[in-house]
């Protein structure tokens, strides 16, 4: 028995310890929440004139999102920068953390799409599903463009865009040319129908090659596209089931879930303690944009719709992408009639080219991009 009780009595010390280490790091998190930006300083520790460092849940064609603003210098070009997912924006300070946020080149806006990150958190009730669509939300980035232009007073801004967001860059600068300096996709969506097709087929091949019988049962189960029966929460689970073995087979170079990369957004200010546990707190709500998207994300067709770009356009391509099938974006990029247009390949990059190798990255935009 007293074997027992000094069993009992350790287990009791080892959990206490463990839930008081918990209740600690959660104070600290909530401590380092306050949701406001940190302030660039400069080397006497004071706010770095004519910097730029906040955020706001600014109505939209009616609804609350979030734009991140940040920059060293508020007379430096506008960047918008287009997130993919769809509806899957990172925090800002991952941006600076992994060494892609330019915000010394730029004053960057991050924009969090309808139906995405903390603003839909937050206001979801005055989100209807109905207008979470491609139409709308191309909408909001050109009104979200015109209130940028007036706020720091500049005729055009440069817009990024990565995966989904490069088609929905593209639609935003087929309708308005006018507004923008130049384009840069990251991840270049092209002919996604044809793309999807392709990507199976190569992992497929890669299951087949290695004798991976867990990743050919799988594909095997979610079946070649297209799911013209799936609906489409059906369409991106089968979606996300194929990437995963895309990942197997083309790592990326990137290390983007260590630690300090955890460490960095949970003590990031720029949150609050609620957003910060909103992906845990309701996991469906994050995924809700990427389901009723996903349909069309899968038929988006930029061959056939967007042929002719009329500001000059950048395309950075990992060699190894297989979401967005960098053959394919090579395709369009060729037949693309622009007033100027530049492909980089990126060598064992994937999807995510600009977080496989920023620094590359970055020296694009100061050689290429901003000196023209």
């Amino acid at each position: 028995m007293k074997i027992l009780r000094k069993i009992g009595k350790w287990l009791l010390i080892f959990i206490g310890s463990i839930i008081s280490l918990i209740l600690i790091m959660l104070l600290i998190i909530r401590i380092n929440s306050s949701g406001v930006e940190e302030p660039f300083l400069d080397e006497r520790g004071e706010v770095l004139h004519n910097s730029i460092a906040m955020h706001e849940d600014k109505i939209i064609n009616g609804v609350p999102q979030r734009l991140t603003i940040r920059g060293k210098d508020i007379n430096n070009p506008i960047l918008l920068k287009v997130h993919g997912g769809p509806g899957a924006p990172w925090p800002p300070i991952l941006n600076r953390m992994l060494k892609v946020d330019l915000e010394d080149l730029f004053t960057v806006c991050y924009w969090e799409q309808r139906g995405a990150g903390s603003a839909y958190y937050l206001y979801k009730d005055q989100i209807p599903d109905s207008t979470i669509t491609l139409e709308q939300i191309v909408d909001d980035g050109l009104e979200i463009t015109y209130y940028l232009r007036k706020k720091f007073s500049k005729d055009k801004i440069y817009i990024e865009g990565i995966s989904w967001g490069t088609a929905v860059s593209a639609f935003m600068v087929q309708e308005k040319p006018e507004l923008f300096q130049a384009y840069i996709g990251i991840g270049q969506m092209a002919n996604q129908p044809l793309s999807e097709q392709i990507s199976y087929d190569f992992v497929m091949k890669e299951a087949l090659k290695h004798n991976d019988t867990v990743s050919i049962n799988q594909l095997k189960q979610i079946g070649r596209p297209p799911y013209p029966d799936k609906t489409a929460r059906e369409m991106a689970d089968a979606c996300d089931i194929e990437r995963l073995i895309v990942d197997k087979y083309t790592p990326s170079q990137g290390d983007f879930f260590n630690f300090n990369i955890m460490k960095g957004v949970l003590l990031d200010n720029g949150l609050t303690f609620k957003e910060k546990l909103f992906p845990e707190s309701d996991p469906e709500l994050i995924l809700n944009a990427y389901w009723l998207l996903w349909p069309t994300c899968f038929n988006i067709n930029l061959m056939r719709d967007v042929p002719e770009w009329k500001i000059p356009i950048y395309i950075i391509q990992g060699e190894n992408d297989h979401y967005t099938e960098t053959s394919l974006a090579k395709e369009y990029f060729d037949s693309i009639k622009a007033p100027a247009k530049r492909w980089f390949l990126f060598e064992d990059a994937t999807h995510g080219a600009n977080l496989d190798y920023p620094e590359k990255y970055r020296s694009i935009y100061i050689s290429e991009i901003l000196k023209k």
